[in-house]
């Protein structure tokens, strides 16, 4: 085998299926693809697994005992059993159903959980506010320092006041406006708007100046962004600054001089 070590699938049990596992894959990743619903909201297929919001617990059985675990993390071993909706596993998501009720009880994705696992009414309260949104699931966080590389954001103070902000609650230097953060949020907790020339992102204090596409004249993106893509694409000014639509129409103009000059 010129001395490397061959990687086998790995088997085991999934809700009385038999089912195969790469080597790494969690379990997931493998409930999906068997098209096994299990909520998990802080996870994007874009980021590092993190388990956060805990929802995702399964169950994993060795004989007569069990335990409780992240699925979004957890890698499965050999020949183990998984019940990803057993009494146990439903009644811990259940509970988590339900203090994320607490924090944010106007959230329709966090009620209709809790219409699908029985919580009723909410018992449990926590301090805040009816129109709280985030339930510090992590994901903009993550996706802002491993996809965009910019740490503009972060977690804040502790308990129950715990937030996501900018440093020290102030304007948000190292942001550039792209709004990955806005798009992986689960709950809608974040927005931006585009006014009067400027990006507003409300939450985080933050506005910048918008850059107007030199083809059609639209304003498309922050100049924040766009310098961040000269920085990680080698593309000529005149395509980076332009919107999608027309730097498209450009790069297939492009294109056919080159194939109609060979």
């Amino acid at each position: 085998m010129n001395g490397l070590t061959e990687t086998k699938n790995i088997e085991f049990k999934l809700d009385g299926q038999t089912v195969q596992a790469q080597p790494g894959e969690t379990v997931l990743s493998v409930a999906r693809r068997q098209g096994i619903d299990i909520p998990a909201l802080c996870h994007h297929e874009a980021i590092k697994p993190y388990g956060a919001c805990r929802l995702c617990v399964v169950e994993v059985f060795w004989g007569k005992r069990s335990k409780l675990v992240t699925s979004c993390i957890y890698t499965p071993w050999q020949g183990e059993t998984v019940e990803t909706n057993s009494d146990r596993v439903r009644r811990t998501r259940k509970l988590v159903i339900e203090l994320l009720l607490s924090r944010c009880p106007q959230v329709e994705l966090l009620q209709e959980l809790g219409r699908q696992y029985g919580v009723d009414g909410n018992r449990l309260e926590m301090g805040k506010t009816p129109s709280e949104r985030c339930i510090l699931c992590g994901l903009c966080v993550r996706v802002c320092d491993e996809k965009v590389g910019q740490n503009a954001i972060s977690y804040a103070s502790r308990g129950t006041e715990r937030v996501i902000a900018a440093p020290f609650g102030g304007q948000a230097e190292e942001c550039i406006g792209c709004g990955a953060c806005v798009f992986v949020c689960p709950t809608n907790a974040l927005h931006y708007e585009d006014i009067d020339g400027r990006r507003i992102m409300k939450e985080f204090n933050t506005q910048m100046p918008l850059l107007k596409c030199r083809g059609c004249g639209d304003e498309f993106a922050t100049e924040k962004q766009m310098e961040k893509v000269r920085q990680r694409l080698t593309l000529p000014d005149e395509l980076v600054d332009m919107c999608p639509r027309c730097r498209g129409s450009k790069f297939r103009t492009i294109m056919e001089k080159t194939l109609a000059s060979k």
